[in-house]
């Protein structure tokens, strides 16, 4: 039950979120270009529903954005291992 409560939460406010991003697109864009209100609103629908998809896909996002950083600190650490490695052995043939 609490489970189900806080996806409809988590819904809930991703919806508010992208409506209010919506708008604010909406009229950013309505105001500044020549471009209708209808196409306006058409572009922040398919923002807003890109934003709800994203929103649905949020453990794959995550554990994307995991793996990328976890590959990223193993290139870095190696290569800082390499470097360090490379001085002590260098020091050591001098």
């Amino acid at each position: 039950m609490m489970q189900r409560w806080s996806r409809t939460v988590t819904r809930a406010a991703s919806a508010a979120a992208a409506l209010c991003l919506g708008i604010g697109i909406a009229v950013a864009t309505a105001s500044g270009t020549d471009e209708s209100p209808v196409e306006a609103a058409a572009d922040v629908t398919g923002k807003a529903i890109t934003t709800v998809e994203l929103e649905e896909q949020a453990l794959v996002v995550v554990g994307g954005g995991l793996l990328i950083g976890l590959g990223f600190g193993i290139v870095v650490a190696s290569g800082l291992t390499y470097w360090y490695k490379n001085r002590q052995i260098g020091g050591k043939l001098r």
